[in-house]
């Protein structure tokens, strides 16, 4: 099955805010692109009406039986005048119609239909306000392949008199207008952008900082400590003070679970090592030489640890580990335990199996795993021909090769019930033979045998 993907918080967290800030600024472009058309538009609305009153105060100057030629010469000179860089339209036609409907002028020449008065054509003259068309309409122009944009624009009139009794009705060419607005437009949308990224990119940095102060440094906290406690380390907490918020609250919660479990695994470990202790004294009844060793071997390895300079704490698990490494015996049968001779290849495969007896004895004790340590591996040697599990150098742990020393040194000069114990000084000459043989840590033996003879000076 291929890998995949795993996506950490931070960068789920980042993805999903670039992702809004794009769409963000995505809606920002489309909203300032119709805000922008919408004041141009409104602009040229002005500009259109201010544009067709200027005509009609022309014509209100003329007299009232004007001809209507004399109507459409004026609307053509203002149809024709050139546009002066201002305006941002160009009319097409303009026309005047009476109140009653009836097309007065034209700057186009035809016949034309009477304007029905009940639309909006009679509510300009009625109100005498101006009025324009809110939607573009599209028309073609003479000599062009495409068509323009238009609006229709229209000013009440006052024709030989003080009401308003015409209209002036203009259709205007906002070609000029579209293309500045596309200029604008493009301009403005990259002012708009580039703010906006800029924005967005402080934006970004100061919510991924954020995320890292407030959450995602606490998180690897957590989960650090989690590990810790859940690889057997009883003191692992999460650091004091926390923040006063849910992320302050979940460590507080930590902690006292952490608290809570590790009182009862030191009441399960305290109540099994009494269990172990109960097996030994089981064991001393079976085996008086496996107490007393035991015993001694606990006394030379804390020499050594405490000659290596190793702490309190490790002292005292190497003291306890080294009296029960051993406790496995209790399962070898008596006439191979307390066999007054040398044992058979038989009977010494079955004693070989007390070490890993006594490591599935200790392996409930999972905190407390230098232990097990003791007990698996204090007959493993350092070229790798020690048992059970062939380890070598310094895979081999520690306390295990204190131990495996402290154990060889006193099965040398102890009695037993077949034999009687070396002289000191033999042992120490076996020992600075063997320093670099393969049996043992050679730096851990030559520390021994120095310590032996500056503590316990041969006879």
């Amino acid at each position: 099955m291929p890998p995949t993907l795993r996506l950490t918080l931070t960068p789920k967290i980042l993805l999903l805010a670039l992702a809004g800030f794009a769409v963000t600024i995505l809606l920002v472009a489309l909203a300032s692109e119709d805000t922008l058309e919408e004041a141009m538009l409104d602009q040229v609305y002005k500009q259109a009406q201010s544009y067709l009153q200027g005509i009609a105060l022309h014509l209100e100057s003329m007299p009232a039986d004007a001809p209507p030629e004399q109507y459409r010469t004026v609307l053509l000179k203002s149809l024709s005048l050139e546009k002066d860089g201002v305006l941002q339209f160009s009319p097409v036609e303009i026309y005047l119609y009476a109140s009653t409907g009836q097309v007065l002028a034209h700057s186009e020449p035809g016949i034309y239909l009477d304007k029905p008065m009940d639309g909006i054509y009679g509510k300009v003259i009625r109100e005498g306000k101006p009025a324009a068309s809110k939607d573009l309409s599209s028309i073609l122009i003479h000599g062009e392949q495409s068509s323009h944009p238009t609006i229709d624009i229209i000013v009440p009139v006052r024709l030989g008199g003080d009401r308003y009794n015409a209209g002036l009705e203009a259709e205007l060419d906002l070609e000029e207008l579209r293309r500045i607005i596309s200029i604008n437009d493009n301009a403005y949308e990259k002012r708009i952008l580039l703010l906006t990224t800029a924005c967005g990119i402080l934006l970004f940095l100061f919510v991924w900082w954020l995320m890292h102060r407030l959450v995602i440094r606490h998180v690897k906290t957590f989960a650090g400590a989690a590990h810790d406690f859940g690889s057997g380390d009883p003191l692992a907490r999460i650091p004091m003070p926390l923040p006063n918020d849910e992320i302050g609250d979940l460590g507080r919660t930590f902690n006292a679970m952490a608290d809570d479990i590790g009182k009862l695994l030191n009441a399960q470990e305290e109540a099994y090592l009494q269990t172990m202790r109960v097996l030994g004294k089981a064991l001393s009844a079976k085996d008086a030489y496996t107490q007393s060793h035991s015993a001694r071997v606990a006394r030379y390895a804390v020499m050594l640890g405490r000659h290596l300079g190793l702490d309190e704490e490790k002292l005292s698990v190497l003291h306890k580990g080294a009296l029960m490494h051993d406790l496995g015996k209790i399962g070898i049968p008596d006439a191979i335990l307390n066999k007054p001779g040398p044992l058979t290849n038989e009977e010494y495969a079955v004693m070989r199996t007390h070490a890993s007896l006594t490591a599935t004895i200790m392996r409930p004790l999972h905190r407390l795993h230098d232990f097990l340590d003791i007990a698996a591996w204090h007959h493993e040697h350092w070229d790798g021909t020690g048992y059970p599990d062939g380890l070598s150098g310094e895979s081999i742990p520690l306390l295990a090769r204190i131990v495996s020393i402290a154990d060889t040194w006193d099965a040398m000069t102890g009695d037993r019930v077949y034999r009687k114990g070396m002289p000191p000084e033999k042992a120490l000459g076996i020992l600075e033979t063997e320093w670099n043989r393969g049996q043992w840590d050679p730096e851990l033996v030559k520390r021994f045998t120095r310590m032996i003879r500056e503590t316990e000076p041969p006879a």
